[in-house]
Formats: C-alpha cells, structure tokens, sequence
C-alpha cells in the first residue's frame, strides 16, 4: 500500500502537477490523521470494554465474598449480645447485694473471662482497594459505600486491639488473682478444662471497686462493639445490593 502511494507521488511529480501532487500529499497526511484517529478509538473502546470487565469480575467476586461472611457476621453480633446479656446481669447481682445469687454469679462471671475479636477478612475487597480500581468506579453510590466499608474494617482493627489490650491488661490479671476461672468459665468452654483448685471467694466481689469497674468497662466495649457490628452488617447488606443491581 505505501509503494502504491510513493508509485502515485512519483508520477505527479514527473508529470509537473505540482499543485496535484500538494494536493494529493494533503489528502494523504488527512487519510493517515483520519487513521491514527480511528486506532485510537479502537483502542480506547477496547481498554474501556477490558475495564468493564475487570469491574464485572471484580464486583461479581465481592458480591459474593459478602453474602458468605453473612451468616458469620450474625453468629459474632449473637454471641457479642449474649456477652452483654451475661455481664449486665452480672452487674445487677453485684448491685443487689443478695448472697443467694452467687450460683447465678458463678454462671455469669464467665463472660468477664470471654472476649472475641472481630477478625473480618475480606481479601478480594481489600485488593479491589489496594490495586486502585475504587477510582474506575462509576456508581457513585457504590463508591461511597466501598470507601466508607474500608474505614470500617480499619475501625475494627483499632477495636480488636483495644478489645485485646483491655482483657490481657485487666481483666485476665484481675482473673488470675480473685478468680478460679475453671469456676467460672462458660461451659462452652469449661467441659475442657480441669476442675478443682482453689474455691473462689464469690461473696468478696459484692463490695470489690475493681471487680465493678472491670465489668462495667467491659460491657461499655461489648455494647460498642455491638453497635459497631450492626452498623457493619447494615453496610455489607447495602454494598450487596448494590453490586447485584450493578451486575443486572
């Protein structure tokens, strides 16, 4: 093809037409414009479909990294409520100063002992993220709710760390010095430990300041962490829905 126009350029000049000859090179340099011009939408099309898809994909994969962590996602905000429900009435015993409660102490007590991190882990998320893909994101709804779940999962890591701080700094010393934990532990937990030891001196909790204040930090951590679940679960539960729309 370009010996094809050289062939032409060389016989307008041979011949003398020069003003064909300018005329026919300005065509030319059009015809290649014209070229490099459709190249580059071409190309600009292709990367734009390769875009879509790899956003497909990706949102197809975190759909359903979502729906998967649901049902974990309930059974920690069930078992979070279930601690507070122990350590409140816990609370209430100690309040009520009523020595016939101590059976009922020995059971709730072991609540104090129990804590449970949030541990989230949604990698596919994580690295829609980290590869930089949240700014291809059209929907600004769904860019919204990717940006405001990843502040989330970094809340929970500072949550998990105050969640550890508090019983490894507190409560499991506290544990150690007025409590046989072996007693106290909830029975979920307590059919794989030894029995025996030392008996615990239930009635000295009744008026022990620390005891109180243990326990009432820890529900105040256990209520937040809760309240920061649900707000989490409300979350997910919208991104889903909006990844399905999007998908549809």
């Amino acid at each position: 093809m370009i010996k094809f126009f050289r062939k032409i350029r060389y016989n307008l000049m041979e011949t003398g037409k020069t003003s064909k000859y300018f005329k026919y090179a300005i065509g030319e340099i059009v015809l290649v414009v014209i070229g490099i011009l459709i190249a580059l939408q071409i190309n600009n099309w292709n990367e734009k479909r390769l875009q879509k898809l790899t956003l497909s994909n990706y949102y197809q994969r975190m759909h359903e990294e979502l729906e998967s962590s649901r049902d974990n996602l309930d059974n920690l905000i069930n078992g979070i409520d279930s601690l507070i429900i122990l350590n409140r009435k816990t609370l209430e015993i100690l309040s009520s100063n009523n020595k016939d409660s101590i059976p009922t102490l020995q059971k709730t007590l072991g609540a104090l002992g129990t804590a449970w991190m949030n541990n989230f882990n949604y990698p596919i998320t994580e690295e829609f993220m980290n590869e930089g893909y949240l700014a291809k994101v059209n929907n600004t709804k769904i860019k919204d709710e990717l940006q405001a779940f990843s502040i989330q999962l970094n809340l929970f890591t500072a949550l998990d760390k105050g969640i550890g701080d508090q019983y490894l700094l507190t409560i499991e010393p506290f544990i150690n010095k007025h409590l046989n934990y072996s007693q106290i532990a909830l029975d979920r937990y307590k059919t794989s430990l030894v029995s025996g030891g030392p008996k615990t001196d239930f009635e000295r909790l009744f008026n022990n300041l620390e005891a109180w204040n243990i326990i009432t930090f820890k529900l105040e951590l256990l209520i937040s962490q809760k309240y920061a679940l649900q707000e989490f679960k409300a979350m997910t539960e919208r991104l889903t829905n909006l990844l399905n729309s999007e998908l549809n």
